[in-house]
């Protein structure tokens, strides 16, 4: 399922040189050229976490911290390069500091609500996330992390109302309709499950997810052709967005249903 977003991608060029220096110090040789401003910093930062490179991005999100102790918006990114590197410890640790300095703030909430359902904490994360949504009524991705516990808790009920919530919040999220897709299936109801997963197919071709599950959906109803033709496209996708994981799992679906058909 997914839970945090980043933004859009902000491209840094490098010299090459003949011999390789760490990207942390290359990018902190940058800084004097592109300016050492907390904000410049920032937008420095959050480039090349949107490239991959988090250790990089929290380096520099150090600087711009030292430049500004008090920036809530360095904490929040710096602690959601370390969830992305997987020290969730220190990425909860980063938005309780953002929080320190802004309660009100209603990305940090959701940023360390999500965060706390990767160390079993579910009822910190669903604090967390009712403040989100307090703070921000129209926080789709805080009202999706939710509801993503919910589920994943079997109160299908309780995450279809945040699902809503999403959906009616900002009605061109693909994983909203992605996730509600799931809640409905979950739930028996196939048209509403097919609607959603169509939707979202719709606002995001390239959702490999939401042709899995739908072509799942397709199985459960008889409709084998369609199923491996859905299957299929989601495992092209897993492959060309690098998701081995999801890629075998697919292919792995696949192969189990046409053995099933000979």
């Amino acid at each position: 399922m997914h839970c945090i977003n980043g933004s859009g991608v902000i491209l840094i060029s490098m010299l090459l040189l003949s011999t390789p220096i760490p990207l942390a110090q290359a990018h902190s040789n940058q800084l004097k050229i592109l300016g050492s401003s907390a904000k410049d910093l920032l937008q420095q930062g959050q480039a090349l976490a949107n490239q991959g490179y988090y250790q990089g991005a929290i380096a520099i999100y150090n600087q711009a911290l030292q430049v500004d102790p008090d920036y809530t918006a360095a904490y929040i990114n710096r602690g959601l390069a370390y969830h992305d590197i997987g020290d969730f410890d220190q990425a909860i640790a980063d938005f309780t500091e953002a929080l320190e300095i802004d309660p009100d703030s209603a990305e940090a909430y959701n940023a360390r609500g999500e965060t706390r359902t990767h160390v079993e904490d579910v009822e910190g994360a669903i604090e967390d996330l009712n403040r989100a949504v307090q703070l921000a009524p129209n926080y789709t991705q805080a009202y999706i992390n939710r509801g993503v516990i919910y589920a994943v808790g079997g109160d299908f009920n309780q995450a279809l109302e945040d699902f809503n919530q999403a959906v009616q919040a900002d009605p061109s999220s693909a994983d909203a309709y992605y996730n509600r897709g799931q809640v409905h299936g979950a739930l028996g109801d196939a048209q509403a499950a097919f609607d959603d997963y169509n939707q979202a197919i719709q606002l995001n071709p390239t959702l490999a997810e939401a042709y899995g599950n739908r072509g799942l959906l397709f199985y459960q109803l008889g409709d084998r052709e369609t199923a491996l033709e859905n299957l299929q496209q989601a495992a092209q996708l897993f492959q060309s967005q690098g998701d081995l994981g999801g890629y075998q799992q697919t292919l792995i679906l696949i192969e189990q249903i046409q053995r099933q058909g000979e």
